[in-house]
């Protein structure tokens, strides 16, 4: 609740609010309809004019129920998507392509092709780096934490600025836990769009009761600035993508980061509204076999678009239905997400 509160500043600069009335009567038809105080009014900001199905809009108690449902969420699953070692191990062995890991630390031990070695001082790092980068032919890595979401904790290591950023990161990478992965090249057509970040495709997934999988819903993600990420967390907007895998803007950002609506890029101007992504359907089909080695009957998969394919980036076992709720425009028109809270409330 007190988060809620961060919201009222957007919210009172915002130009674009229905009238005072309006949305009185608002308020209090979604809380007797939905039995609970509507928190989410202005997060999901259907104080908005252009909102007019808010009703379909799920509220908190019920975005709660589906994420912490023992029907659907399964916490020995939901271990292995959390930790990004353990994912990146599995989906290795099964082939599922993924971005290479190229080496890991469990905090002060690193672990470098067949070999590990204890890392205790900044020198110990910038010689393992240097190591790694003149035997690997690299000149970059993508540096992740084992844990967290959200793209919190993630930097670009680079050779020629190793030991500025070796003093800079230096306690924090030995006193926890990071995945090293090759940096990844994504599609041309996306990278005119944004080349700053990896910008991907969040796909939701659902197993139903007779154990078929289905693509509830796909966004598409952009980073803003020089941000290497493109979650919503660090800046970034998100965009729907329809079930032929066309934009359909505008493009939204989370209202703690301010709120914007795009119908281009704000950096590069790219219209957005329209833009075919690259291996749709081959990335839908990815989010459905990742199901079958990762249960849970409810998941947000991250997926990237090369000019080769889709990657596996993550999987979320709290996916950011929220997000999702305001990109379509209320997710109780889904009618998977209807059949998921009818289910689990018997």
């Amino acid at each position: 609740m007190i988060s809620r509160l961060k919201h009222l500043n957007v919210f009172f600069k915002d130009p674009d609010k229905k009238g005072g009335l309006r949305m009185l009567k608002e308020l209090l038809y979604f809380a007797w309809l939905k039995k609970e105080v509507p928190t989410d009014y202005v997060r999901k900001f259907l104080y908005r004019k252009d909102v007019v199905a808010y009703q379909q809009y799920l509220s908190l108690n019920q975005f709660n129920s589906i994420i912490t449902s023992k029907k659907l969420v399964f916490p020995q699953i939901s271990n292995l998507l959390d930790n990004k070692l353990s994912f990146y191990k599995l989906c290795e062995t099964y082939k599922l392509p993924i971005p290479k890991v190229i080496a890991y630390n469990l905090r002060q031990q690193f672990f470098y092709k067949d070999t590990n070695s204890l890392r205790t001082k900044k020198q110990d790092l910038i010689d393992f780096f240097n190591n790694l980068f003149e035997t690997s032919k690299r000149t970059t890595l993508f540096v992740k934490p084992l844990s967290g979401s959200g793209g919190f904790g993630c930097f670009l290591l680079e050779k020629n600025l190793l030991e500025t950023q070796i003093e800079t990161y230096g306690e924090s990478l030995l006193n926890n836990c990071y995945l090293y992965q090759e940096r990844i090249k994504q599609h041309a057509d996306i990278d005119k769009i944004n080349s700053k970040s990896i910008n991907t495709l969040r796909l939701d997934t659902y197993i139903d009761t007779s154990n078929t999988p289905h693509v509830l819903s796909v966004l598409m993600r952009f980073g803003i600035g020089n941000s290497i990420t493109d979650n919503t967390h660090t800046g970034g907007f998100y965009i729907a993508v329809s079930p032929s895998g066309t934009l359909q803007a505008p493009g939204r950002q989370d209202i703690i980061e301010g709120g914007g609506v795009f119908v281009t890029h704000p950096d590069t101007h790219f219209e957005l509204n329209g833009f075919q992504v690259p291996f749709f359907h081959e990335a839908c089909a990815l989010a459905k076999r990742l199901t079958t080695y990762f249960p849970n009957r409810i998941i947000g998969w991250d997926i990237a678009i090369t000019d080769k394919g889709p990657l596996v980036i993550e999987g979320n076992n709290n996916p950011s239905l929220h997000v999702t709720d305001v990109a379509y425009g209320g997710y109780l028109k889904n009618k998977h997400i209807q059949n998921i809270l009818t289910e689990i409330k018997k």
